[in-house]
């Protein structure tokens, strides 16, 4: 549930006609919070099953289904053993069915995929309400964790759509792409109440377009004011964690993320970053190398709102995570400290409408382009565009290099920090950006909280 208090700040944006859209987000708040039975994002389904298309119907609503040609369901029926799809050119279209994880214990609502070695193409998956499950949808090579460098996409894992769903309450991420897929197109989907992030776009992904989604009030499974406990070296303690974010871009290149809404994620709207190679020691039967940053992606046209931070490009440069176990080398290392560096270079971020959040744009890593912006704060201590990162600054010497800065424009109170750096910053282009109207300049800034621990804001004994 959110808070009164949230939910005045977003009703009152609704009267800023500025920024293009986030009277929707706002009111999509209001209903979400109100416990409004969730709608298809067309209101209804989209398109007709085919003339070769097979009814599944109730009478095999508690059977898990492997779905290979074209396929419909009854809108009457709750499925609730989750749908598989293993076969190219293959349309499911749930028609406004239900598919419930009812025994709260259900991996996957549908899950996309087949074995590396195998190609899978052309697949739809439409007009479902799925609710439970850790994924509600997953699109997967089965087996990527074995492919060597340099032949991870030789088969064709992509062009798979995914429309017009209702996603909710999964105790994971709602849509999860893995490793080595490309070309997903994920549009038009409503996705709410996920535990964890609500798109997931796994290391070595790419190519793919996410565009028209409603992401609210995703990744607080781990959020608990009071805390939630932890063993460290024996010891149990409480943590107080952050959350996740509504889009998070690990290691994925060249996606295009256009025209979504963003509200009232936990830790924030859209997060570039690389994993560290987590869990190598703790965890080597499930490790798998991660080879490739989160570059060279468009972040273009959203709306993000009421979240601590909208867009963030090398999120984990600064970061302790020392509990995730790390196969890259850290370059700083002590007693439970371990930083290692990101890789988020490249990236546009443009003409994106950021609103009701702590820190806006904050740019870690080099070649970024941050360009027809437009941020209202609405608190002098917030952030607009920060660029700098701390470590590897300060240790290796290497400032956040290259960034252009252009044709943004803050609104705010006085004192609000609109453009600002930290820890230096080299090559930046810095032109024509405005606060309050009035030509802005690039000041020295203020380093936002660097959590004791990558997601734990705070730790202490019980």
């Amino acid at each position: 549930m959110l808070s009164t208090t949230l939910l005045n700040r977003a009703r009152s944006l609704r009267h800023r006609t500025r920024l293009v859209g986030l009277a929707l987000a706002a009111v999509t708040i209001v209903l979400a919070a109100a416990g409004c039975d969730p709608v298809l994002p067309a209101g209804a389904p989209i398109g007709e099953p085919g003339s070769t298309s097979t009814l599944i119907g109730c009478d095999a609503a508690d059977t898990f289904l492997t779905i290979t040609a074209d396929t419909h369901l009854d809108p009457s029926c709750t499925y609730t053993q989750g749908i598989e799809v293993t076969a190219s050119d293959v349309t499911l279209d749930c028609r406004g069915a239900r598919i419930v994880d009812v025994a709260g214990n259900r991996s996957l609502g549908v899950h996309v995929h087949v074995p590396v070695g195998q190609d899978l193409t052309g697949v739809v998956v439409r007009n479902c309400f799925i609710e439970g499950f850790t994924n509600t949808i997953r699109v997967s090579r089965d087996g990527f964790r074995s492919l060597p460098a340099g032949a991870e996409y030789l088969d064709d894992v992509g062009d798979i759509t995914i429309e017009n769903n209702s996603l909710s309450h999964s105790r994971g991420s709602g849509i999860f792409i893995n490793a080595y897929v490309t070309g997903v197109t994920i549009r038009q989907n409503y996705i709410s109440e996920a535990g964890s992030v609500g798109i997931y776009l796994e290391a070595g992904s790419r190519n793919s377009t996410v565009t028209a989604n409603n992401l609210n009030h995703n990744g607080f499974a781990n959020v608990n004011p009071e805390g939630t406990p932890e063993d460290i070296g024996g010891t149990t303690v409480l943590t107080l964690q952050t959350g996740r974010e509504g889009i998070a871009i690990d290691g994925s290149s060249g996606n295009h993320i256009v025209g979504n809404n963003l509200v009232a994620n936990a830790a924030g709207g859209i997060f570039l970053y690389k994993n560290c190679g987590e869990y190598s020691t703790q965890k080597p039967e499930s490790w798998w190398e991660r080879r490739y940053g989160a570059d060279d992606n468009l972040i273009e046209g959203n709306i993000i709102l009421a979240s601590p931070t909208g867009i963030w490009a090398g999120s984990r440069m600064a970061e302790n995570q020392y509990f995730m176990d790390c196969s890259d080398p850290a370059y700083v290392s002590g007693a439970l400290t371990a930083v290692h560096l990101d890789h988020a270079e490249g990236n546009t971020i443009r003409d994106n409408r950021i609103g009701l959040v702590d820190n806006a744009i904050r740019v870690e890593d080099d070649a970024t382009t941050v360009t027809g912006n437009y941020i209202e704060a609405d608190d002098p201590t917030d952030r607009g565009i920060l660029i700098g990162t701390k470590h590897r600054t300060e240790v290796l010497d290497q400032p956040v290099s290259a960034t252009v800065v252009t044709d943004n424009d803050v609104v705010g109170p006085d004192g609000v920090e609109a453009y600002g750096w930290v820890h230096g910053h080299t090559a930046t282009t810095f032109t024509d950006n405005t606060l309050n109207g009035s030509t802005a300049t690039l000041q020295p800034g203020t380093q936002p909280t660097i959590n004791p621990f990558l997601f734990v804001i705070k730790v202490w004994v019980p």
